[in-house]
């Protein structure tokens, strides 16, 4: 079985596309929905049940909380985790699925990630951050964007889930905790997200926040609440 683990907040303008393409997954398999949803107060919930998933609440702790809340209610031997507004390509779950099952070190992984409905801009921006993501995990420093990853479950207890106390690069923290048991590793199997960070908030601010939090992690281990202020933008 495969645990499909979905944080939300307030997501129902987004969440019925996502759950419609991992109903059209071409996987064999049984698959679990998991919405962790921290109390919205949209269609969000009616939205998840009407799809057959199961709904986890949760506190309105970050995504972070989310997905280990999720995690800890799913019944699956791998965990796939995607946000609620990124739609999986119709073979991922079965791809995903594969890689594990041939390749027994292998204990985790991420996703190349494509903008959905993007312009040039936007796929060039997308395009250096897959390279630099698929590069830094040749080269044995594990990298998640953290719109879809995936880990065995037994892993994923092992190191304790994501760190709560991350503001951002939770995923990357997770990840490179990862290399103690295994390989973690990058799929070539697309999964579009939304744009609406970079439309709403800007392409200049956005890039920079997640450059510099990604500098402060690697030269602190940490990225804490009170430097960065981290808003969830609807």
């Amino acid at each position: 079985m495969i645990s499909i683990i979905i944080p939300t907040l307030n997501e129902g303008k987004y969440l019925d596309r996502t759950l419609m393409a991992i109903k059209s997954q071409k996987y064999d398999g049984e698959v679990e929905i998991i919405v962790s949803d921290s109390h919205s107060d949209d269609n969000t919930q009616e939205i998840a049940r009407r799809h057959g998933a199961k709904v986890v609440l949760t506190e309105r702790l970050g995504p972070a909380v989310g997905r280990n809340r999720g995690a800890q209610a799913a019944k699956g031997e791998i965990l796939v985790f995607l946000d609620a507004d990124t739609v999986p390509s119709e073979n991922l779950l079965a791809r995903i699925s594969k890689i594990l099952e041939k390749n027994k070190d292998i204990v985790g992984g991420t996703c190349k990630f494509l903008p959905y409905k993007g312009g040039l801009l936007d796929w060039l921006i997308y395009t250096f951050t897959n390279a630099a993501a698929r590069i830094m995990i040749n080269l044995r420093i594990p990298q998640d964007p953290g719109y879809c990853f995936f880990y065995r479950r037994d892993i994923f207890k092992k190191l304790g889930g994501l760190r709560e106390d991350l503001v951002l690069n939770e995923t990357h923290d997770l990840a490179i905790r990862s290399k103690a048991y295994g390989n973690f590793v990058y799929m070539n199997a697309p999964v579009f997200t939304s744009l609406r960070r970079y439309r709403k908030v800007g392409y200049l601010r956005t890039i920079w926040m997640y450059l510099i939090s990604a500098i402060t992690y690697f030269k602190t281990g940490n990225v804490s609440k009170s430097k960065f202020k981290f808003e969830p933008v609807r």
